[in-house]
């Protein structure tokens, strides 16, 4: 008898929409899905590379055993933020622009309501 349990995933509902056109969903879907893969082999490479400094050598079996100290989370945890920043950034540039002009119009209104005699 096996020692694994198997767990069958269950649909519950739709996915959430976010855009007008289901195919954004899809591609933004896509996009974080590539994102989180690219983010895991940054660790493992990272994983690599700490091994053959300390070691000189690694084997399959060094690298699946590597436990990341509390320098190295730290470190890792830093390139996931950036790394974020930089999948986002336009998004967060768009935000940006929009809330300067939202407070632009702001700003003409209440100059408007000043300049009232």
């Amino acid at each position: 008898m096996s020692d694994k349990i198997k767990i069958t995933p269950v649909n519950r509902g739709k996915r959430p929409a976010f855009f007008d056109d289901p195919a954004i969903d899809q591609l933004m879907a896509i996009v974080m899905s590539m994102s989180a893969e690219m983010s895991v082999l940054y660790d493992r490479v990272d994983t690599i590379e700490r091994l053959l400094d300390n070691k000189g050598t690694l084997s399959r079996d060094d690298i699946e055993a590597f436990r990341p100290d509390q320098d190295t989370e730290d470190e890792r945890n830093v390139r996931r933020n950036e790394y974020i920043a930089r999948l986002f950034r336009i998004i967060h540039e768009e935000r940006e622009s929009l809330v300067s002009h939202d407070k632009m119009d702001e700003y003409n209104e209440l100059m408007d309501e000043l300049a009232k005699p």
